[in-house]
């Protein structure tokens, strides 16, 4: 009885998101489940002080994808309303596609998260002929790079809950999406066959080059620069490779102005070490020693917000674009402020742990695949990696401690396939199906995706399996 309800909360996430119940109101569910769960792991007596504490503590670790969440929203607002009258146009051929899917629907999820991607992968999509279940599916590679998704929010909090530097845990999660990317090939490929834009032998050799130098240069990158830089850093040396013969389009290049200049800047202030400790020196603020500082000047979301601003001005609709943004992300910010203080009261009080060690006594020999497991039902459960990190990542650490496993192996497994299986959660299904319109199912879309997302169970499997050979020896 004492386990079902140290459980609970995980549970109501997992059957509200089943039955396609709003997120939100999981998630209060889950809050209002999470105090008798508490209430049986440490006692009734110090549960006030207790709740209080860690409700402070999740709030901080929401802070960084909140504010993430407004400074991407109030980007994409200002370059869609500056795009809308660039008046470009595309060639219908299977390298459109792969460029739309694999590098710029995800070198813009990189930027500004929060499902950005989809928006731009359809848009483009719709222009090569592609409508309905296949252009949902084919849009939703572009959340393949999900941990870098946004400026890297969802792998900063799961790096602080499970005590590891991001930079380890991005290099560790960009090995895994390396061999992921290449293997996802054969899905696109089908997909792109239904679509009437088969990749010929020359397509084929032409795009898994090009997914080896992205692979390469990720692994590279992540080894250099923090997370909110690294997928930038990888995707744009091969998107200028593959969109050169473009650069003379003047509409083009004024489109691309407002990613051209975050991205210089994003990558001026974490690879150039001087210029980064300044803004990081100016202010900083760590109530809590066990959790992230955060430094405001230094912070992606405010490097976002001073990129954005004079092309925001520039418009005439400013105001109402911006009013827009904020209303966008009142929703996803009160998630945020939810599944942190969940994650928090669940581990700070122990139930957490409790539940980790009794799937961990009944798994046997199949202990080590509880990692990839959690991380995929997180991933499907939350559809996103900042709520299923949030959750799952204090569970996660036990099981590292139960399987001898380093604590950066199992947080990178956690983090890797939490991130691909929001690509089959029910609410992300669901939202593109509604922007593909066309009377297009969340159903018929998962159908045709739930391949890709099954190879990063493979991926993640074997990356466990390989740890523990090597920590048996």
């Amino acid at each position: 009885m004492v386990l079902l309800l140290q459980a609970s909360p995980l549970l109501a996430i997992a059957l509200c998101a089943l039955a396609g119940l709003d997120p939100l109101r999981a998630v209060l569910f889950a809050l209002a489940l999470a105090l008798p769960a508490a209430a049986v792991s440490v006692g009734a007596d110090v549960l006030p002080a207790l709740l209080v504490a860690e409700a402070a503590r999740g709030a901080w670790l929401a802070m960084t994808p909140i504010a993430i969440t407004l400074a991407g929203l109030i980007f994409h607002a200002t370059v869609t309303a500056r795009a809308r009258t660039s008046g470009t146009t595309r060639a219908r051929t299977h390298a459109a596609l792969f460029d739309a899917c694999l590098l710029r629907g995800p070198f813009f999820e990189t930027i500004t998260g929060f499902s950005v991607g989809v928006v731009f992968a359809l848009g483009e999509l719709r222009v090569l002929g592609v409508t309905g279940s296949l252009a949902g599916a084919l849009s939703l590679f572009s959340q393949v790079l999900i941990p870098w998704g946004g400026l890297g929010p969802g792998t900063a909090i799961g790096a602080a809950l499970a005590g590891v530097d991001p930079a380890r845990l991005g290099a560790a999660n960009a090995r895994l999406s390396a061999a992921w990317l290449l293997l996802l090939l054969l899905p696109l490929w089908q997909l792109a066959r239904a679509a009437g834009l088969p990749a010929s032998p020359r397509d084929r050799v032409r795009s898994t080059g090009t997914i080896l130098v992205l692979g390469s240069l990720l692994i590279a990158s992540s080894q250099v620069a923090g997370v909110e830089a690294a997928g930038l850093l990888a995707l744009g040396p091969v998107l200028a490779w593959r969109s050169h013969k473009g650069m003379g389009d003047s509409r083009a290049l004024k489109a691309a102005l407002p990613y051209v200049v975050l991205s210089g800047v994003l990558i001026a202030t974490r690879l150039v070490p001087p210029l980064g400790q300044m803004l990081a020196d100016m202010a900083s603020f760590r109530p809590w020693d066990d959790l992230p500082a955060l430094a405001p000047l230094h912070h992606p979301a405010s490097i976002v917000v001073a990129v954005t601003l004079p092309f925001l001005l520039s418009l005439p609709a400013r105001r109402t674009l911006l009013l827009a943004a904020l209303r966008g992300a009142a929703r996803p910010c009160a998630l945020f402020l939810g599944y942190g203080a969940l994650a928090r009261i669940l581990g700070g009080s122990g139930a957490a742990g409790a539940v980790a060690r009794a799937a961990s006594a009944r798994a046997g020999v199949l202990l080590p695949l509880l990692v990839p497991l959690f991380g995929a039902a997180g991933g499907f459960v939350t559809g996103t990696n900042v709520g299923s990190n949030a959750l799952l990542m204090p569970i996660q650490a036990e099981l590292a401690d139960r399987l001898g496993l380093p604590i950066v192996v199992v947080a990178a497994v956690q983090n890797f396939t939490s991130s691909a299986f929001c690509l089959v959660a029910p609410m992300r299904l669901g939202a593109t199906a509604a922007l593909a319109g066309d009377s297009t199912t969340a159903s018929a879309i998962g159908r045709l995706i739930w391949p890709a997302a099954g190879l990063a169970l493979v991926v993640a499997a074997a990356a466990i399996l390989a740890a523990r050979q090597v920590s048996l020896i």
